[in-house]
């Protein structure tokens, strides 16, 4: 078995350094995909994520996995805005939130540098999200990008409240990616291209997202 895992890893590590580097475009700082969901290639991306796991010692690092996780969803998601097969952005998004709902469970928020990296990470998530959004032409995708922004501002706002517990500096700027998603949300509310019943749902999230302020 340990034999087995040692050749997985090798195989993994020969694989990432011709496939699975990221492919960094001047339209975003957190880059694309080489391998998207599109790829024949995808599920070597499950063989390494399910390796490096298994590799991981403590909840912490497992944590910090989950977070690289999630910004390789987010990778994904901003180069399938440019292919044919935008209808696969929703799938993304939901393994990207699966990935962000395990790294709250793991990591040790007292650890001033993990705690600072989450928060630059999803910051940065948010703003990808509301950047790529007026790219994206497939309803569904369009649907699950205002939802999960909406997801991601009650994440915020739990990550704020236990950071206040814990009286972190970085609590402010927790909040500020919170109120971006926040904008957003209140901005697409009145957008002229949704029916009545979208505008009032996006109408109440923006109000309970400022309301949780």
């Amino acid at each position: 078995m340990k034999k087995f895992f040692v050749f997985i890893s090798t195989f993994y590590i020969l694989l990432s350094t011709f496939y699975f580097t990221p492919a960094f475009a001047q339209t975003s700082v957190i880059g694309q995909s080489r391998i998207n969901p599109s790829s024949p290639f995808y599920f070597l991306k499950a063989v390494r994520e399910t390796v490096e796991l298994k590799f991981a010692d403590t909840s912490q690092e497992r944590g910090v996995l989950q977070l690289e996780f999630a910004g390789r969803r987010m990778r994904e998601v901003n180069s399938l805005v440019s292919t044919n097969r935008q209808d696969l952005i929703e799938p993304a998004l939901i393994r990207y939130f699966g990935h962000l709902e395990k790294v709250k469970g793991l990591v040790n928020l007292k650890d001033k540098a993990i705690a600072k990296q989450i928060i630059d990470e999803v910051s940065m998530h948010m703003s990808v999200m509301e950047n790529i959004y007026p790219q994206v032409s497939n309803p569904r995708a369009r649907m699950s990008i205002k939802s999960t922004v909406f997801r991601l501002t009650r994440w915020d706002q739990e990550l704020a409240e236990r950071l206040i517990l814990l009286n972190s500096p970085f609590v402010d700027q927790v909040r500020i990616s919170k109120l971006s998603g926040c904008n957003f949300l209140s901005r697409e509310a009145s957008s002229s291209a949704l029916n009545a019943v979208e505008k009032g749902v996006l109408s109440d999230r923006a109000n309970e997202c400022f309301g949780s302020n």
